[in-house]
């Protein structure tokens, strides 16, 4: 899928964050939606007038031959604007084009620009999140390395991770970032305040931040060894045969070397398309809320979920997966098909429930 540089404008209300085990996320505040910079050009068109272009004639043969294009396929009547100028016609002809939209119509309209095309009538759809957390638990995995009888899992998984990190893109926790910089404002904290009754408790969390310090460079370069599909197959074969295996294990796996077959390139960045160097502060990546942390059973939890959820609050928008379908040519039919992403963040989330129930159990015993 294309990138582009100018796309939409995300929706300015955020839903609650979804944390595992009851977050305590709250609603964002609604904000005034201004003009963004890198969303689709607004409705009023408003954006318009401060782009710049080497040709402002062809610009305007594009806007028209995309719009007789999405007309076309939607059946919406094409307007007649030759009595009006540039910019005036391009506006005015959007305007009456989207208002054919009927109710039942789910996708943006809208003008958009990239590096092939200047200004191009486009359809957006987004695939909703949920807002949920999509993190990917360490900490049972690193219980599993020195432990004989739990091999052959741990090197089922840290397969897997390799899988995450080197295809589909997952950031790891102690690389630059929201979960990284989290742990590490924790850890300033804790260096900040003085002995009082909780001392005990504190020094918990600094043997914690200490581990997984120490877990994340050593599991790391496990990580980066080059992936291989069937050195994945080949640890679930040997995990399977193992007395202990466990059957939701086996099928998450299963899961996910399926994906892998079907979508063996594809990484979760294809289809996000904010751009960082021209952020506001407003904006959710998804870097942020998709990644490895160490994990959701330590005496650390409680604290990074509710800085990430304060964090989020105040951002009015979120980086989703977004398939955009341009009408420079003439479109046979509407091509907005999400399959990848629901079945990757479902394959994360299975996972990361059967590790930090792996966590738990260790916890307890």
């Amino acid at each position: 899928m294309e990138t582009a540089s100018v796309i939409r404008k995300f929706r300015p209300t955020a839903k609650p964050l979804a944390g595992r085990k009851g977050s305590t996320a709250k609603p964002v505040t609604k904000r005034t939606a201004g003009t963004h910079r890198n969303g689709f050009l607004n409705h009023a068109f408003q954006p318009f007038w401060g782009v710049a272009f080497r040709d402002w004639k062809s610009a305007e043969q594009e806007f028209f031959v995309s719009a007789e294009n999405l007309c076309a396929l939607y059946q919406w009547t094409m307007p007649d604007v030759s009595g009006l100028s540039f910019p005036e016609n391009i506006r005015e002809a959007y305007k009456m084009i989207t208002a054919q939209e009927t109710t039942g119509f789910s996708l943006e309209v809208k003008i958009c620009q990239d590096e092939k095309r200047a200004c191009c009538m486009t359809t957006g759809k987004t695939f909703n999140t949920d807002y949920h957390l999509y993190y990917i638990p360490v900490r049972a995995v690193w219980k599993m390395r020195d432990k004989k009888a739990e091999q052959s899992l741990y090197k089922l998984v840290i397969s897997v991770f390799g899988y995450f990190y080197q295809v589909a893109g997952i950031p790891f926790f102690t690389e630059p970032g929201t979960i990284d910089s989290t742990y590490d404002t924790i850890k300033n904290w804790l260096d900040e305040e003085a002995d009082d009754d909780e001392e005990t408790d504190r020094n918990n969390q600094r043997v914690e931040l200490e581990l997984l310090k120490k877990a994340g460079d050593t599991l790391l370069p496990e990580i980066k060894r080059p992936f291989d599909l069937k050195q994945l197959e080949s640890c679930l074969k040997i995990y399977r045969k193992g007395k202990q295996a466990d059957t939701n294990m086996i099928e998450a796996v299963a899961e996910i070397i399926k994906l892998i077959k079907d979508y063996p390139k594809r990484a979760i960045r294809e289809t996000m398309y904010y751009d960082k160097e021209l952020d506001d502060g407003e904006t959710i990546y998804w870097e942020q809320y998709i990644s490895f942390y160490w994990s959701g059973e330590d005496c650390l939890n409680d604290t990074v979920y509710n800085m990430i959820n304060d964090e989020f609050q105040q951002m009015g928008y979120q980086e989703e997966p977004l398939s955009l379908q341009w009408f420079d040519r003439p479109q046979e039919k509407e091509e907005h098909v999400f399959d990848y992403e629901p079945r990757l963040f479902s394959v994360i989330n299975r996972l990361s429930e059967l590790l930090n129930d792996y966590d738990y159990e260790e916890l307890n015993k």
